[in-house]
């Protein structure tokens, strides 16, 4: 009997196969969040217990849904409570094949998914289920991965009370590459760090570990930094060039040679690094530097 009701209830549940079966589910989770009792502590429950999440943008700012909930059609707090045929392995690929893509862990989204669980009364677990490492989509309200993290990186900057607002205002300026970390690469680069171009309000003062995944000590230090013309400054940024420690270029087999020639990007080209440059350069050939044709 109980073999039936469980195939009975697998049946029932059906897998999404659009974004806006997945939307409703999430305003379904919206509706527990605001609510009281059973039904939000079942929400909290579901945040606490998850391994796989979709960011999505929400009345009070980036939310974290589980997959293992709105993967289901029509879900709803009572009935997944009740399915005991609730399966995340299934899910995740019912949204990998909406989304296009796999959930991956990230460092900086696990710890704004922790920041989310204490701004909801939940006690956020170190790892997911079973101690299983927690893993993150995107949903199509963000544009990308680093356009996230520079907007939460910068709610981080705003609301730190350990700043003062005179180092606030540098560290918010420097994000667009402005105040006194570009004066500073200037006087450290006197032009382009590679072409040597010294029309100053042409050049683009650009993080080598991005600003959104430094510390404010790391976005305020101007050897994280390199002094660009626009088209070297946007392939870099993109992970299409990068430099070894003694300042070689590095150029990525997915940056076409008609885009090399048009760009003025060449293997002849290069930086003269300090010493202070290298840990910084390391993290970009390590991090964002696209190295193999994938």
């Amino acid at each position: 009997m109980v073999f039936i009701i469980l195939m009975e209830q697998r049946k029932n549940m059906q897998l999404v196969h659009g974004i806006e079966q997945i939307k409703l589910n999430i305003a379904e989770l919206e509706r527990g969040r605001v609510s009281t009792g059973a039904k939000l502590e079942e929400y909290r429950l579901l945040i606490q217990r998850g391994t796989c999440f979709m960011l999505y943008r929400s009345a009070k700012g980036v939310a974290f849904a589980p997959s293992r909930f709105i993967g289901y059609v029509g879900n709803t707090l009572v009935s997944h409570k009740e399915n005991a045929t609730r399966d995340g392995r299934v899910t995740n690929k019912a949204i990998n094949a909406i989304l296009g893509q796999n959930p991956t862990p990230n460092a900086l989204l696990d710890k704004y998914y922790r920041q989310f669980c204490v701004a909801n009364g939940i006690a956020p677990s170190n790892k997911g289920t079973f101690g299983v490492e927690r893993k993150y989509w995107l949903s199509p309200d963000f544009a990308d991965l680093n356009t996230l993290l520079e907007e939460m990186a910068m709610h981080d900057v705003q609301t730190a009370g350990e700043l003062g607002e005179t180092e606030r205002e540098q560290v918010v300026l420097a994000r667009v590459g402005q105040g006194d970390f570009r004066t500073g690469l200037i006087n450290l680069w006197q032009g382009c760090s590679v072409s040597g171009c010294d029309y100053i309000p042409a050049l683009r003062a650009s993080h080598i570990k991005p600003w959104s995944v430094s510390s404010n000590e790391e976005r305020l230090d101007v050897y994280n930094g390199l002094l660009l013309v626009p088209n070297l400054d946007i392939l870099f940024d993109k992970g299409l060039i990068s430099f070894k420690d003694d300042g070689g270029i590095l150029i990525s087999p997915r940056l076409p040679e008609t885009a090399r020639i048009v760009l003025g990007c060449n293997d002849t080209m290069g930086i003269q690094p300090k010493a202070e440059n290298i840990p910084y350069l390391a993290w970009h050939r390590d991090n964002l530097f696209i190295g193999r044709d994938e």
